[in-house]
């Protein structure tokens, strides 16, 4: 091996330990913009926004008797408890924004205009308060602003936490439409049997 063989080497060894170099700091620097937004914290508070979301859409369109009434009575409380609390720990991670002079008087996390993404389950928490003994028409109005406020957190809770892309191919695939009767016709009769005997029958 002659010299400038031992020298070319010595610079792709140069090289290399700098790419391993800018990868490391690189790294580092995305888990402190990582720790610096709180995004396992936010996921954890999105995950309860959407579940307290979620169980309001159920209860508004379930006809009423489909759970049972005092079931239904707390889980209805459940959620207006929720929506209230997750709307102020929202606050943590959502400052509300500047807008003139609005809500000078008040304390500084509540001067401005509240961010969009609280709004909501600000929308869901309302909505919930006005559901028990709600008629038909009413009923149908609070289930169609609960359904909207669940779709639009969850579309801005993906682009604020969501991956942009799946770890693997066939997660990613696109889904078709389901049809719970096509599915059901799927089924081999064997195994229906086989699940009616497991549950007693």
């Amino acid at each position: 091996m002659n010299l400038s063989t031992i020298a070319s080497w010595e610079g792709v060894a140069a090289v290399v330990s700098a790419v391993i170099g800018l990868l490391t700091v690189g790294g580092a620097v995305v888990r402190w913009r990582e720790q610096a937004l709180r995004r396992e914290d936010v996921q954890a508070w999105a995950d309860q926004a959407i579940a307290a979301l979620q169980s309001l859409v159920l209860l508004a369109a379930l006809p009423p008797g489909r759970v049972p009434p005092d079931e239904a009575r707390r889980r209805l409380t459940e959620v207006i408890f929720a929506t209230s609390i997750l709307v102020e720990q929202g606050r943590m991670f959502f400052r509300n924004r500047p807008w003139g002079g609005y809500g000078r008087g008040k304390p500084r996390a509540y001067q401005g205009r509240r961010p969009a993404i609280l709004d909501d389950l600000v929308a869901a928490h309302q909505a919930a308060l006005r559901l028990e003994g709600a008629d038909l028409r009413t009923r149908a109005q609070l289930s169609l602003v609960a359904e909207d406020a669940l779709k639009d957190f969850v579309t801005r809770m993906q682009h604020e936490v969501g991956r942009s892309r799946s770890a693997s191919p066939t997660a990613g695939k696109a889904g078709g439409s389901i049809d719970v009767a096509r599915l059901i016709s799927q089924i081999d009769p064997a195994r229906v049997a086989e699940r009616i005997a497991e549950m007693g029958g």
